[in-house]
């Protein structure tokens, strides 16, 4: 078999049995180092303000008497803010329709709940799965970068992704390392046109968070590229091969079915486009999670984001905005270097980013919604020719990295 042909199961098959372990380790490396980096920053911020009861309690050193808080209070308390709450609260009581809960998609509960059954604590059992979903997901953006560029600039691109500053939530309980598992692995399978495994991973990217939706749009393209070469007469095409980009909104309807039908979270609301957008996508109840959400065209949305930015300037409309334009410029010097169908993806996770407004904040959580155009570091990386630019740009960002750290553990930022 042609390593065009090849699926990621296959690839990953034969790189392991040619010369895959020396890449193995190395991206562990690098995992564990940001691990490292992450847990270390974190675990000394939460000194300054200790947040919980246990943190403000228990002393990082000497250790406890109960060697088993003691190692909570270090390794896990620290992350315990903002929606790492709430992923806590739904493992261990589940969903209900009024709190708020239901605007999380499932999956990355679901696969931390075999931990939490065998006993695991609810907060390390999701700590868990974000930590090995990182990895997993680092191995797969290596094989991805490896198909248009030479190992050197792979390697840049996996250290300016692990190195953008909101970064650290890959190693944090959230679903960003699980959902860039499922995007990495479908945008690969698109390009080995894999169609089966692509329609896979766009479902299951879409039950872990909404943007998962937009998959369909690198789906699609890659369905009408294909086609148009099997149309000429190279073999036949299946109804099967042209209902593979409904598999990502099929992930999204099977949640809301979910939600709308077994947890009895209403019926769709058709008075206004917004309000079909929460009942049917998102969730009514998402209002109790940030008051004031909506989306709006992006042009409108970001006009009154800097509207509010100029007359209630703050840390975070500095940090939000700051990002968010950093990113774009980002987007805008990888073009040349992206294959079409990481332009397209990219370029929709951006539009969609910049198209939510979050009431009283300015783009609250708009960084870490950007970084899952992660394909913008492939074309970087192939932009970046300057080893001093690299450099600068890798130092930088580290920095960054290490203030936001500290922001979000002294619950200071909304990540």
């Amino acid at each position: 078999m042609s390593d065009v042909n090849q699926s990621p199961f296959a690839m990953l098959k034969n790189s392991i049995s040619r010369s895959g372990w020396k890449t193995f380790l190395q991206i562990t490396a690098v995992w564990l180092f940001m691990r490292f980096l992450t847990s270390l920053a974190a675990v000394e911020f939460s000194i300054l303000k200790p947040f919980s009861l246990l943190e403000q309690q228990v002393a990082l050193w000497p250790p406890y008497r109960d060697l088993s808080i003691w190692l909570y209070r270090i390794f896990l308390a620290p992350w315990a803010r903002y929606d790492a709450v709430w992923y806590q609260q739904i493992l261990t009581h589940g969903y209900a329709s009024w709190d708020g809960s239901t605007s999380f998609h499932p999956l990355f509960v679901l696969l931390s709940y075999p931990l939490y059954w065998l006993g695991v604590n609810a907060s390390l059992s999701l700590f868990i799965s974000a930590t090995f979903g990182a990895l997993i997901f680092m191995g797969v953006f290596y094989h991805l970068a490896r198909l248009d560029n030479e190992p050197k600039t792979v390697w840049l691109a996996m250290l300016l992704m692990v190195t953008f500053p909101i970064a650290f939530i890959l190693f944090a309980p959230y679903t960003e390392s699980l959902f860039l598992v499922w995007a990495a692995a479908a945008l690969y399978s698109i390009r080995r046109e894999h169609w089966p495994l692509a329609a896979l991973f766009s479902f299951l990217a879409a039950l872990t968070r909404q943007q998962g939706l937009f998959l369909a749009v690198p789906l699609a393209w890659g369905v009408w590229e294909a086609s148009r070469v099997n149309l000429h007469g190279r073999k036949r095409v299946s109804w099967a091969f042209w209902l593979t980009p409904l598999a990502a909104p099929a992930g999204l309807v099977a949640w809301s079915i979910f939600r709308i039908g077994w947890l009895h979270e209403g019926t769709l609301d058709l008075s206004s486009i917004q309000r079909f957008i929460y009942s049917a996508f998102v969730s009514p109840s998402a209002f109790n999670v940030i008051a004031g959400q909506a989306f709006r065209w992006p042009w409108d949305a970001l006009i009154v984001a800097v509207v509010k930015a100029v007359h209630t300037p703050d840390l975070s409309v500095f940090i939000n905005l700051g990002l968010g334009i950093g990113f774009v410029v980002a987007f805008i010097i990888a073009w040349k270097y992206l294959n079409v169908t990481y332009r397209l993806y990219s370029l929709t996770i951006i539009l969609v980013s910049f198209s939510v407004t979050t009431g009283q904040y300015v783009y609250v959580s708009l960084p870490r919604h950007l970084l899952l155009a992660f394909p913008v570091f492939i074309g970087l990386a192939a932009a970046l020719k300057s080893s001093r630019s690299r450099l600068i740009l890798l130092a930088g960002q580290l920095l960054v990295l290490i203030f936001l750290i500290y922001c979000y553990v002294l619950n200071g930022w909304i990540p």
